[in-house]
């Protein structure tokens, strides 16, 4: 239950004689999973799916990074352990959600660290977390996994809640969240998110849940084997999201971990990643804390693709998922550091744009100047064109700030939020092959 940050892990010694790491499906990691294996001295093999198993948004991509060497699975698990056979396989792990599944297949057949595959569905599918929670006495959200509208509404109409939320069931469905206030809403919700879902070739089934109010955190768990080989759970960072009075997102702040809320989240996870078996890797997991209820699981999904904190968190603190990740089906624990790692404030804002527009160039370059802005990510460039912001998913993109102390962080937010309301979006439009989403 370890509640300090996570250090920097002492690079592995070599591994067992010709003994390689299979990632599972690394799309969207920029090569990072094989780059961190090959740093401690295991040569990879990556598992891409073939074309016919990826989601439109991912035809024609192509897996980058120092593989040794590259296995297609067409959707024979025996064909895939079959191409395996010429490689001492010491490590699997999955490279993105898609991977999962596949991942925990392949330890089982090849004998390797991993989690059941009878419970693969539990680390990417909201419904069934919530229902399996539930189920062992646990607090979930109150909702339905369905893949019919009119069982859906029949379930909104007998809890006749104020506000109601309608998401994927699957994590891996690339579609925001839609809350909804009435049963017009949910049909509108319900008929996009699943055209989204047949669009991406994903599970059809959705979940309608109700809307939670209250304090929103995310945490960052790693799950391995301690010296005694049993089970080990770590939170290795919880952000506090703050919203703004319209409830778009505003920024998430990294959370020291010393004060009570931290530790009764931490808690509250521990138990629910024994709930749904979870025996190895990461998991991102959105809580929220309810009033007079305490924390609540939203939704847990499987860790990596990278997002724009990673780098800054890797250099500031020592460790980032993909880290973790690796770090959680290697054989041997690394040793430990000398010294604790140094905790910054960090902090991740989002940008919001409160009209259709373009980036203005004086603008863009004072808010990427200011002292705490360490990474900026999206397409932020003059001229380049926005949307109005009216979720997280559609704001122009996210500035992460790291600090000593957490006045600084502040003062620069304040800065970003003047540049917005004095014509950050107000440039003049250049053409781009890459509209603003």
């Amino acid at each position: 239950m370890a509640l300090q940050p996570a250090a920097s892990a002492a690079l592995e010694t070599v591994p067992p004689a010709d003994r390689v790491a299979v990632v599972v499906a690394p799309y969207g990691d920029d090569g990072a999973y094989a780059g961190e294996f090959t740093a401690r001295g295991w040569p990879c093999v990556a598992i891409e799916l073939a074309p016919a198993m990826l989601p439109p948004e991912l035809a024609g991509s192509t897996v980058t990074g120092e593989y040794r060497h590259r296995i297609v699975h067409t959707g024979s698990l025996r064909e895939t352990v079959k191409l395996l056979a010429p490689h001492r396989v010491g490590a699997v792990v999955a490279g993105s959600s898609l991977g999962v599944d596949l991942a925990d297949q392949l330890a089982e057949q090849l004998r390797r660290t991993g989690n059941d595959p009878s419970s693969s569905l539990l680390r990417h599918d909201i419904g069934l977390q919530a229902e399996t929670l539930a189920a062992a006495g646990v607090a979930a959200p109150r909702g339905i996994r369905t893949a019919s509208l009119a069982t859906a509404l029949d379930w909104a109409a007998f809890y006749d809640l104020p506000e109601y939320v309608v998401a994927a069931a699957d994590t891996a469905l690339e579609a925001p969240t839609r809350r909804c206030r009435s049963g017009y809403d949910l049909a509108v919700a319900w008929r996009a998110m699943r055209q989204n879902a047949h669009q991406q070739g994903l599970d059809p089934h959705l979940v309608l849940q109700e809307h939670l109010c209250g304090t929103v955190y995310h945490l960052d768990t790693v799950t391995g084997r301690g010296p005694s080989d049993a089970v080990e759970h770590r939170v290795t960072r919880i952000w506090a999201e703050t919203r703004t009075p319209a409830g778009l997102h505003d920024r998430s702040d990294l959370v020291d971990p010393r004060g009570l809320a931290p530790r009764l989240l931490t808690l509250y996870m521990l138990r629910v990643l024994d709930i749904l078996g979870v025996r190895t890797g990461v998991l991102r997991s959105r809580l929220v804390v309810v009033d007079g209820q305490g924390p609540v699981l939203v939704r847990a999904e499987p860790g990596p693709p990278m997002d724009a904190a990673d780098t800054v968190l890797r250099e500031l603190t020592g460790s980032d998922l993909v880290q973790d990740a690796v770090q959680a089906v290697l054989p041997d624990r690394p040793r430990t550091p000398a010294r604790p790692v140094r905790r910054p404030h960090i902090a991740r804002v989002s940008l919001i744009a409160p009209q259709d527009g373009a980036i203005d160039e004086e603008l863009l370059r004072t808010i990427t100047a200011l002292p705490t802005v360490r990474q900026a990510a999206g397409d932020l460039r003059p001229g380049a064109r926005v949307r109005r912001t009216v979720n997280r998913t559609s704001s122009p993109g996210e500035l992460v700030l790291a600090a000593d102390n957490r006045r600084d962080v502040d003062r620069d937010h304040r800065a970003i939020r003047s540049a917005e309301r004095r014509g950050l979006y107000r440039g003049a439009a250049t053409w781009s092959p890459h509209p603003a989403r």
